[in-house]
């Protein structure tokens, strides 16, 4: 899939610190954990934006999935970038 199209609020590699405990769809975050950008993809089916994070030293996968006609703004109030962190 070409993701050309999707306005991604993270950059691939970057380090984002979770800002507040949230439960998304597949995953829970912690405030304070280090996350770092791998990929996003879109499910036509499911309608929705999947953006995926590893953790340095972990082999794990987060996920936070938000719906095609959710505002993707809401990433900063739950994610702030932390440059210099990786």
């Amino acid at each position: 899939m070409n993701d050309s199209w999707i306005a991604c609020p993270f950059k691939q590699g970057g380090a984002y610190r979770v800002r507040r405990d949230f439960t998304a769809l597949r995953c829970s975050f912690r405030a304070g954990e280090i996350l770092i950008f791998k990929s996003v993809a879109w499910s036509r089916y499911d309608g929705m934006l999947g953006f995926f994070f590893g953790q340095p030293g972990s082999e794990g996968t987060w996920a936070w999935d938000i719906e095609d006609d959710a505002d993707l703004q809401v990433w900063k109030e739950l994610f702030e970038e932390v440059p210099d962190a990786v």
